[in-house]
């Protein structure tokens, strides 16, 4: 990944983006990033640094994060020095609970892309893919209590029937997972870091596929490890998604809220979906049905 071509400047128009990685997910998001801010006609310099490498001097008008290590960067400048304490901060590529274990109380002024799909997606997903299943199991987190009472709000309305289960402590996430299983015909994995170890996750698809109970995931690569299905957003609409939200950076006035993926995609695992039986719609197909209903409410 280049990095910047032009000279930093202290504030004024210019949009600093801080990749945690040099390439993957941060390289497509940067890219779509900078053909949106282009094609926008913005006004100011949007300036990429090298991986990881924050400037010891001078600040910009507004800086985007990609990932949790960029992130953890930005956080501990701002703390540290004074000139940072208020410039707006846009975090990308980042799940919810992992922005705010690293920024508990963010300002007015730093905000967020989460990765996070909004739950009702997940149901209306399963009410289309598995009508015949009435049982979401869920493994939540000790703080995942808020998530499980929309999660089961948003079941209900769609005549389904969520089974959450709490993992108190990583140790005890098989026991709550035999829990799961054993009441549910399909079963929900979010990006709860209680759960997210990619060991412990290889271990859920295995025992969920050994019941014969698909699995929809948060990510392409639990899909291709196993999962039957994937609701997520592509690096290339979150990169998208943030130039949406910079145009009015960096006025801090302005500076938009934290919020969920707005674009999404749907993977599937045609081994496993044909394995369990299950007559998956084509992926495409299925996410363009579920646009056109959210777009018409």
């Amino acid at each position: 990944m280049a990095g910047a071509t032009l000279p930093l400047r202290a504030a004024g128009d210019s949009v600093w983006v801080l990749p945690s990685d040099a390439g993957g997910a941060h390289a497509e998001a940067l890219s779509a990033l900078q053909v949106a801010w282009r094609q926008s006609g913005r006004r100011g310099d949007l300036i990429v640094l090298e991986s990881g490498q924050l400037p010891a001097e001078g600040h910009p008008g507004a800086v985007v994060t990609l990932g949790s290590s960029a992130l953890r960067q930005v956080h501990s400048r701002a703390e540290a020095q004074a000139d940072w304490a208020r410039v707006p901060v846009l975090a990308a590529l980042i799940p919810r609970e992992a922005f705010t274990a690293i920024w508990r109380r963010p300002p007015a002024w730093v905000s967020a892309v989460y990765l996070d799909q909004p739950p009702e997606r997940y149901m209306e997903l399963i009410r289309r893919v598995f009508p015949k299943s009435t049982r979401v199991g869920v493994l939540l987190g000790p703080d995942g209590q808020a998530m499980r009472q929309v999660l089961a709000e948003e079941a209900s309305e769609r005549g389904l029937q969520l089974t959450p289960v709490t993992v108190g402590h990583p140790d005890m996430l098989y026991a709550a997972l035999r829990t799961a299983l054993a009441d549910s015909d399909v079963l929900l994995v979010l990006p709860d870091s209680t759960v997210a170890d990619a060991g412990a996750l290889q271990r859920v698809l295995i025992a969920a596929y050994r019941q014969r109970i698909p699995v929809i995931a948060y990510s392409p690569a639990l899909v291709r490890s196993g999962a039957a299905l994937g609701l997520y957003a592509s690096p290339a609409q979150v990169g998208r998604q943030v130039a949406s939200m910079l145009k009015h950076a960096p006025q801090a006035a302005n500076w938009p809220a934290s919020r969920l993926a707005d674009g999404f995609m749907i993977a599937a695992n045609e081994q496993v979906c044909r394995s369990l039986g299950l007559d998956v719609p084509e992926p495409v197909a299925l996410a363009e049905l579920i646009r056109r209903q959210e777009g018409g409410r």
